[in-house]
């Protein structure tokens, strides 16, 4: 058999985890087609700056990516401290002794995540096929289309400003009901959102709320703004290779619930893809032992959240501002025994989470 075909991978979805997974199967020697059905990468995204987070595992992140085999050819700039506010206290402020998350920037732009990852993808030899899906395929196939429903919803803007570089989250549900909101900037550049758990038919309302809040604490000034929105999805499921499909990213349900941290699992769900087909290997085996215990802790910090409201937001913002808030991410965003107990209750209340029409 020809060798081209032999080592012939096809990818569905030119995303973080798709691009990702065809990255690593060509540096070994696989020859990757992503199809994507926009015209370029990150069409999804608006040129919003994101958070890479750095919490939840003992390494770096940025070390982690390199690990994987991942070059940082985008922007990504570590993040060490910040603003956070929750309902009735003073504005609180976080410094940590690591890099608390990398922002980086999603879309089509030259400096984005996207691209960045394009632009490796396709030096080490994958092919991107744009405006084209692949109905079916005799091939092993790995799926990266992203989220297929809304379990949350991103709402904000970016623009510019003359502000210095900074960060502030609100934990409040008169802002981003059971959910949070942010302000990022980077050299005259910002990006202001509202990502909404709940009563989603009110978003233009949370939004003018998050927008009123900002003006009125003079946090910003704004100028060129541009609307975007956005949406994620989480479930767990038994298995996410059905015969010779390996679903990866929010294909696949993995995604934080908690907050929408989700590109860490994109990343490494198409690591762990591309290592099952490389080694071999059971992709459901490597998932779950590296994946799983993070989504089932997310699943019940969103019930822990959810259940104790505006407490719970004070809560969070004094930890997060009394010592190493990573130390305390990273505590709650792995599994305990009394999260353990939690899980049956969690899943119960999230059970429409666990099921996914394939």
């Amino acid at each position: 058999m020809n060798l081209k075909l032999e080592n012939h991978i096809n990818i569905v979805g030119a995303g973080p985890a798709g691009l990702t997974a065809a990255i690593v199967l060509a540096k070994h020697g696989y020859k990757p087609t992503i199809y994507e059905m926009s015209p370029y990468v990150g069409r999804r995204m608006s040129g919003d700056f994101q958070g890479l987070e750095n919490w939840s595992g003992d390494k770096d992140i940025v070390m982690l990516l390199r690990e994987l085999g991942i070059d940082v050819n985008f922007l990504c700039i570590p993040y060490y401290e910040g603003d956070i506010c929750a309902p009735k206290i003073s504005t609180l402020k976080i410094k940590s002794e690591r890099p608390v998350f990398y922002l980086v920037k999603r879309g089509g732009a030259n400096d984005s995540l996207d691209n960045g990852l394009k632009e490796q993808a396709v030096y080490l030899g994958a092919e991107i096929v744009f405006n084209r899906r692949i109905e079916s395929c005799e091939e092993k196939i790995i799926i990266a289309e992203g989220p297929k429903r809304a379990d949350f919803i991103a709402v904000g803007i970016t623009f510019d400003t003359g502000t210095e570089n900074m960060a502030a989250v609100i934990f409040n549900d008169e802002i981003a009901p059971k959910g949070y909101a942010y302000l990022l900037i980077n050299n005259g550049f910002g990006t202001m959102a509202t990502v909404i758990y709940k009563d989603f038919k009110n978003t233009k309302k949370y939004f003018k709320n998050l927008v009123n809040f900002f003006r009125n604490e003079k946090y910003t000034d704004i100028k060129n703004e541009k609307r975007f929105g956005g949406f994620g999805n989480f479930f767990i499921r038994d298995t996410n290779a059905f015969d010779k499909k390996i679903y990866v990213g929010e294909s696949a349900g993995f995604q934080d619930y908690l907050w929408g941290f989700g590109l860490r699992y994109a990343i490494v769900s198409g690591y762990l893809a591309a290592m099952s087909i490389i080694t071999g290997s059971d992709y459901d085996y490597l998932w779950k032992k590296e994946v799983k215990p993070m989504l089932e802790t997310s699943l019940v910090n969103r019930y822990l959240i959810e259940k104790f409201g505006d407490f719970g937001y004070r809560y969070i913002a004094r930890k997060f501002a009394e010592g190493n808030p990573c130390n305390f991410l990273k505590r709650n965003y792995n599994p305990s025994f009394f999260k353990r107990i939690l899980l049956p209750i969690a899943k119960n209340k999230y059970k429409k989470n666990e099921l996914l029409e394939i």
